[in-house]
Order: C-alpha cells, then sequence, then structure tokens
C-alpha cells in the first residue's frame, strides 16, 4: 500500500500514502484505519506526505503544465492585463519579486484564484469583507481558464477526502471538519519560478522564502524541475524528491492550532532552479470556510496540555496575511 517508511524526522523519505480505500465508504475497513495510522505519523514526522490512487486522471494531469508555461511566456504586458492591483479581493497576476514572505520580495511570478463570485450593486461591500469576489481569469491560453475550473472542482473533493483521513489519523470522528469545510474558502495558484539573474545570485534571493503555510492542507501539484525543500528536525534543509502520478500534501497553521500543536506545520522554501524555463507547481490550499472560528480541539487539551491558542477567525487572519504579503502591491 506505502511505497516509504517514515525515518525518524530526516527527511530522507517522506511517505507515499495510497488514499485509494478513503474512497470506499465503509470506514470501518481496517486498511482504512491503517491509513489513518500512516498519515499520523507522517504529520507527526514530517508535516508533509505523498499521495497516490487520488482519482485524478493523468491526461488532466499532463494538460496542467503546458498551458501554465504558455501563460506565463506571455509578454509582461499581456499578462499585467489580469493584475492584482485591478482585484480588491488578492486576485490575478502579480509580476516577479513583487509578493513578501517574512519581509522579503520572493522571486516568482504567480496568479491567484479563489472562489468565483460575479458581484454587484450593494453587495459589493459585503462581498470585499469577505474576500468574495471575480476572478480575473486570463485571455490566453484560451483552455487554461477551461482546465483550470475543472481542476478546482476536482481538488475541492480531494480535499474532502484528505480531510477525513486527517480526522482518522487524530482519532475523532472522520466528518469533524466538515461542517467547518462546507464552503471552504480555497485558493489556488500557478506558480513560475524562473533561474535568477547573474547579478542575483548572491544576495540571497529564493523563489519563496522560509514559511509555514497559513491554512488548512496544501495540495500540491508540480513539475519534473524541483526546487521545494523541506526544513527538518536537525534544522537542515532537505529536497522533496518528485514523484511522478503523486500528490505533495503538507499540513498548515490551521490544523496547527486546531490539533494545539500535535500535529505542526513544517517550515518550507523554493529555491531557484537552474533550468533555463526555471520551476512551474499549481498549490491547492484547501481552507476552512470564511466564518470557521479555529479552537484547539478539546481532546489535545487537558490538565497537562493547556491550550497554546487562543480562538482565531479564520477569515480576519486570512485578510491579514494577504495584506502583509501583498502590502507594496495591493493598497
Amino acid at each position: 500500500m506505502n511505497n516509504l517508511k517514515v525515518k525518524n524526522a530526516n527527511f530522507n523519505d517522506i511517505p507515499i500514502i495510497d488514499i485509494g480505500p478513503l474512497y470506499n465508504a465503509n470506514y470501518e475497513n481496517k486498511e482504512i484505519h491503517k491509513i489513518g495510522k500512516i498519515i499520523k505519523d507522517s504529520c507527526k514526522e514530517f508535516g508533509f506526505f505523498y499521495i497516490k490512487n487520488h482519482q485524478i486522471s493523468q491526461n488532466h494531469i499532463d494538460s496542467l503544465i503546458p498551458l501554465m508555461r504558455k501563460f506565463f511566456k506571455l509578454p509582461l504586458e499581456e499578462k499585467n492585463k489580469i493584475n492584482i492591483k485591478n482585484s480588491k479581493i488578492f486576485r490575478g497576476y502579480t509580476p516577479l519579486g513583487q509578493e513578501l514572505t517574512n519581509g522579503k520580495y520572493d522571486w516568482h511570478e504567480c496568479v491567484d484564484f479563489g472562489l468565483d463570485f460575479g458581484i454587484k450593486g450593494q453587495c459589493d461591500a459585503i462581498y470585499k469583507k469577505q474576500l468574495l469576489g471575480p476572478n480575473q481569469w486570463p485571455e490566453t491560453p484560451y483552455s487554461l481558464k477551461i482546465i483550470l475550473k475543472k481542476h478546482w472542482d476536482l481538488m475541492i473533493y480531494l480535499g474532502r477526502i484528505i480531510t477525513q483521513g486527517l480526522a482518522l489519523s487524530l482519532e475523532i470522528p472522520k466528518d469533524y471538519f466538515s461542517p467547518y469545510m462546507n464552503k471552504s474558502h480555497c485558493y489556488m495558484r500557478l506558480s513560475h519560478y524562473p533561474p535568477l539573474k547573474c547579478h542575483q545570485e548572491n544576495k540571497g534571493i529564493e523563489g519563496i522564502g522560509p514559511h509555514i503555510d497559513y491554512g488548512f492542507i496544501t495540495i500540491l501539484f508540480q513539475d519534473e524541475i524541483g526546487g521545494l525543500e523541506i526544513k527538518n528536525s536537525k534544522n537542515k534543509w532537505i529536497s522533496a524528491p518528485i514523484i511522478p502520478g503523486t500528490f505533495l500534501i503538507n499540513i498548515g497553521h490551521m490544523i496547527q492550532r486546531w490539533t494545539n500543536n500535535y500535529y505542526k506545520a513544517t517550515i518550507h522554501r523554493v529555491i531557484q532552479p537552474n533550468k533555463k524555463e526555471g520551476r512551474y507547481s499549481l498549490p491547492f490550499f484547501f481552507e476552512p470556510n470564511f466564518d470557521t472560528i479555529v479552537t484547539p480541539i478539546k481532546k489535545f487539551c487537558g490538565k497537562d496540555k493547556q491550550a497554546c491558542y487562543k480562538p482565531i477567525h479564520f477569515g480576519n487572519y486570512l485578510k491579514r496575511t494577504f495584506k502583509n504579503s501583498y502590502s507594496s502591491i495591493v493598497k
């Protein structure tokens, strides 16, 4: 069922988990509870794991990177037609070197998409307050919008399956998180990391600087170039290998808060590739509902372990996070 074993948090082998049985409605199956145990070990030791047998067709997966390449190869003037400056809810294209991570500019360009709402008239203020509204879709390539909308739907379903697996791993009801995820405030990002220019190589510039993900889980699809690095328990950076046919999953800050540090989000970064075209990736951030109040689960608090976190409103936290990341772009 699983190709790799956990090895004392050295990140030499991030586990590959066969999640096929999670699609079976029979959650009394012993195989499913074995998966829960492996997810738990992976989250405790790594904060990352690969998934296979995710039921996303290879034809769909194969269509993603070529379309992303076509978009990012467009002239800057064309890409800037959907610049994030045009959006009041942090949707659209961010040019190279304009996003901040921990106060430092990253060296990537990207396009951000969210739950696509049309907004009209008096609803504008309400939708803006909740970070809802229309996406800025690129006109070229034409099929990109169609494929990305399909990808969104596939990732929502996959995110719910993985969330049930996480609940099983925590030995709580499999649908525990469902009321907090039924209107998930998710985000999807097209990312391109071009090689650094010669004069930049010694200035400590990174594709994305060291960080933990702000939300619940991230479902990452990436090309064959690599560049993602994870910090291990010995404070060393270790490369996450590319494994065809899989998605790479990592847990974020919200599940860390929910589990009162029982699971902890892992620091990671992206270094610049040497390849001429650079690296392409497509992370999907599967998140709680906007109005979810994230509070440590009672199971993980008690006499010997007090709550490490106060309740937090996810949507307000999200707005603060975005404003910090795009403070130099979106006013």
